[in-house]
């Protein structure tokens, strides 16, 4: 096994955890990264509706990785894609602390400052590897 197909396994393990404990706790997962709502709001059908929502799609995400790691190259359209649309996830985030700010209290902020590091910088990184291990072979 390679160390791309290493990376990706590991990096497969945030979503398949925090995917799996969103759809398992829905909102008041958040409160555990951080995320300070009402009690009514940490129980607002919706929002919990939604949040269950992603975390399965995130999940998911979590899937594909492994899927792409187990071969690379016969997976790399669909690793590519994921990888991207991970990538515009972060210009999410980016854009949700240019007009709000970073969250209140450490664990939050440390929380929002990782996953977008990883979204904004890992994503490209991992695409340019990639790139990189494709036209080697």
């Amino acid at each position: 096994m390679s160390a791309f197909e290493i990376v990706l396994y590991l990096l497969a393990t945030i979503p398949l955890f925090t995917g799996a404990l969103n759809l398992a706790m829905g909102l008041p997962a958040q409160a555990l990264i951080g995320a300070r709502l009402s009690p009514e709001g940490f129980r607002d059908p919706l929002l919990n509706s939604q949040m269950r929502f992603y975390g399965t799609i995130w999940f998911g995400f979590g899937v594909l990785l492994c899927l792409c790691a187990s071969d690379i190259n016969a997976y790399s359209s669909l690793l590519r894609g994921s990888l991207a649309i991970v990538f515009l996830g972060g210009v999410g985030r980016v854009a949700s602390l240019i007009q709000f700010g970073f969250p209140i209290g450490t664990l939050g902020t440390a929380f929002v400052v990782a996953v977008t590091a990883i979204e904004i910088i890992g994503m490209p990184l991992l695409l340019w590897w990639h790139s990189q291990l494709v036209a080697s072979s």
